[in-house]
């Protein structure tokens, strides 16, 4: 309930960015940079996927103000952390259907 309520919060103010998907060919935090400055991401971010893949994982763990986690581990607490929320469309979809 009070995650419900958090993600609903921050949808309404416009905190929260639902993209078709994220990948990385290479593991190179210079390219997951990039996607975030096109994206317009500016301070911490956290980024929800269904499965993130190694790529991603290897190319966020040096971003000290990028979090990753997936659907099904959201909590309330990563949800309020984060200046933004940067959520791919099948994670959105999984976590509509968690928390219905």
């Amino acid at each position: 309930m009070a995650l419900q309520k958090a993600l609903t919060e921050r949808i309404k103010s416009g905190e929260v960015l639902v993209v078709d998907q994220i990948s990385i060919d290479q593991p190179k935090t210079k390219d997951f940079i990039r996607i975030l400055d096109n994206l317009k991401v500016d301070g911490t971010a956290l980024l929800v996927t269904i499965n993130p893949d190694q790529n991603l994982q290897l190319s966020t763990r040096n971003v000290s103000y990028v979090g990753v986690t997936t659907s099904e581990s959201l909590n309330t607490y990563d949800t309020l952390k984060y200046d933004r929320i940067i959520i791919t469309r099948d994670a959105f979809n999984g976590l509509q259907s968690r928390l219905s």
